[in-house]
């Protein structure tokens, strides 16, 4: 995934492109003899811009929400954590304390191996185990003493969320935006760019201009979706600032 600064050079290096495509046509192509197709190539270009604008549009909305619900969904897997820590305080002794303690280990893990592997676009199944861990020390507690049945329903209860809003970040991790969209995005992008290249028009300066507008829109939101798209990745991603607050409420309690 490009950072924000290979973000930037990927728009610039598209706006020059163009640039340098509407030279070549003036070159070699006179705008005179241009402006004769300009009547049949202008509606072209209306049809094709506003069928790849709402193509675009779509598709950037589509990844903006899936990014709000990685970022949602990463908020509810922290909250989940500490639920867990403060719940297993009710167990009997000697699993509240190693439940307390897998918990940390869990915020821990998350925020210093699994979230700096997912920015990498690897993988960490750290916190896997030590959910599996978890779930022993349930099953002990639930056979172990009389009087928690409450305590262990509700750690069940909150386990199972905690398990499920995992599976959905490394879900969300691994997904990414099919190839044939890409090819349909990039595609598109490139012959609507060219289109307005083809324009002939008498005031080459203005003719620069739109096509740098447009290529820039456009290059701008391909980039967006590439970021947003991946959500733990790039210039633009989920931050696990929910977990470091998290992280420090525990280890606050446990001193």
């Amino acid at each position: 995934m490009l950072s924000g600064l290979q973000n930037a050079f990927v728009v610039a290096a598209s706006m020059l492109a163009g640039a340098i495509l509407v030279a070549f046509l003036n070159r070699f192509w006179p705008v005179s003899h241009r402006k004769l197709v300009n009547d049949v190539t202008g509606w072209q270009l209306g049809v094709l811009g506003t069928t790849y604008g709402v193509i675009l549009g779509f598709m950037l909305s589509t990844v903006w929400a899936s990014f709000r619900n990685a970022d949602a969904n990463a908020s509810l897997e922290a909250t989940s954590v500490l639920n867990l820590y403060n719940i297993a305080a009710e167990l009997p002794a000697p699993q509240n304390e190693t439940m307390r303690d897998l918990a940390m280990q869990y915020g821990d893990a998350v925020v210093h191996e699994e979230w700096p592997a997912m920015m990498r676009s690897s993988e960490s199944h750290i916190g896997g185990k030590i959910i599996a861990k978890m779930w022993e020390v349930l099953r002990e507690s639930k056979t172990g003493a009389d009087g928690v049945s409450t305590s262990v329903d509700h750690l069940t209860t909150v386990m199972t969320n905690l398990s499920e809003r995992r599976s959905q970040r490394e879900t969300q991790q691994k997904t990414r935006l099919p190839g044939l969209l890409w090819t349909l995005l990039i595609l598109g992008g490139v012959a609507t760019v060219v289109s307005s290249c083809l324009l002939g028009t008498d005031t080459k300066w203005l003719h620069y201009c739109q096509v740098l507008a447009l290529t820039l829109v456009i290059s701008v939101a391909l980039a967006a979706i590439a970021d947003l798209t991946r959500p733990f990745e790039g210039s633009v991603a989920v931050s696990p600032t929910s977990f470091e607050r998290v992280v420090d409420v525990m280890h606050g309690q446990a001193y």
